[in-house]
């Protein structure tokens, strides 16, 4: 028995807004990687799976509030502001780019804070990936917006699983899964500096309106639901690690590639601090990486690590620059692996939220995002 159509939940302000003309790449001005015809082709490969997909544009207003949980005052409120700074102070009407960023050996000391956008631009970002415009933080903030309904839907989900298996009507074999569309993406976007296309941290912000819940509670203990973050993108979430670095609830646990960007974060020595000590788990991947070599690590990070935690919900970083061909990024994986590595996500047997993160591959995207998505529900055939 396999799942009934997985609940997809987007908005077209996804696409409206947030348009920047171009960035640079290894020292070159291109187009920018991260455009809205992602969201575009990939909306049109579920639509065209309607048997599978019920797409939605509700969306709840959450607030501020959940986004002050994870994100820091003084950042929240520079990205509201930066573009209209920016332009007043003389900046490039394409966008906020910093054009310089305060190295370490550099920084001054003590905690006084940059005054105008030129600097604060270069303080509150660390590449030249995350331009802002106009209309930067209002789709950040609908991404997030969006990210917590789906949110909202997946307890509701997942209490009407619980009850359906103690029924006997279901098996864990088939648990619920729902997924956020949503552009800008998150997962490098620390507490307070964004980067690599990301603002707002989507998922973190997920995962801590679930801790903070007072009504849910973990089977495992009582306490706050547990959440366990897969993050499968081809690049290393250092935001979400970041994020939640030094607490035990999420458990963090990622997938990406070794000697890649964000370069500085991911590696296996990265294991928490504190209370986190454990809960913060990497493993790096060569490029020449397969689709076995994948699932096989996927498999393995999913028992050793994931299981054990006992998570109530399970929300995945979905990236699919995995894949051999994109433009930016990219392992040895095919499209005939995703669906293979929905499955493996599957099989844990709880309630999952994917949220998209990366994948640039125009040609491919939808078809590689679909198929992560089927295999999930238990359709694991070659994806057409």
């Amino acid at each position: 028995m396999t799942p009934s159509r997985m609940k997809v939940f987007t908005s077209t302000l996804c696409t409206t807004m947030h348009t920047p003309a171009y960035e640079f790449l290894s020292g070159a001005k291109t187009h920018y990687y991260e455009s809205p015809d992602r969201r575009d082709v990939i909306l049109k490969y579920l639509e065209s799976q309607s048997d599978a997909f019920e797409i939605t544009e509700r969306t709840e207003d959450f607030g501020a509030g959940p986004i002050e949980r994870v994100h820091k005052q003084d950042f929240i409120d520079y990205l509201k502001t930066a573009y209209e700074e920016w332009i007043e102070e003389g900046g490039h009407p394409n966008g906020v780019l910093p054009g310089t960023i305060p190295h370490y050996k550099i920084a001054r000391h003590g905690k006084l804070k940059a005054s105008n956008c030129l600097a604060k631009s270069g303080e509150y970002c660390f590449d030249l990936s995350a331009v802002i415009t106009k209309d930067t933080f209002k789709a950040a903030w609908n991404a997030a917006q969006v990210t917590l309904t789906a949110t909202k839907e997946l307890v509701r989900a997942a209490d009407e699983f619980e009850q359906s298996v103690e029924a006997g009507c279901a098996t864990r074999e088939n648990p619920p899964g729902l997924y956020a569309l949503v552009r800008p993406p998150g997962h490098h976007a620390q507490s307070d500096i964004c980067g690599g296309y990301c603002y707002l941290n989507n998922l973190a912000i997920a995962a801590q309106w679930l801790i903070d819940q007072p009504d849910l509670k973990s089977k495992a203990d009582g306490g706050p639901k547990r959440i366990a973050i897969l993050d499968i993108d081809f690049h290393h979430g250092n935001g979400t690690q970041e994020i939640f670095y030094t607490v035990a609830n999420p458990l963090y646990t990622s997938l990406h590639s070794v000697d890649d960007y964000p370069y500085f974060t991911g590696s296996e020595l990265e294991k928490g601090e504190g209370e986190g000590l454990g809960f913060n788990i990497n493993i790096p991947l060569v490029q020449a990486t397969t689709n076995d070599d994948y699932v096989e690590k996927l498999d393995k990070l999913i028992q050793d690590h994931v299981i054990p935690f006992k998570p109530d919900y399970i929300l995945v970083s979905l990236g699919v620059d995995t894949y051999k061909d994109d433009p930016i990024a990219g392992f040895l994986v095919t499209s005939e692996g995703y669906p293979r590595i929905g499955n493996s996500i599957r099989k844990i047997g709880v309630p999952t939220l994917f949220v998209q993160e990366g994948g640039y591959c125009i040609e491919k995207l939808g078809l590689n995002v679909g198929g992560i998505l089927l295999g999930f529900m238990g359709r694991t055939g070659t994806p057409q």
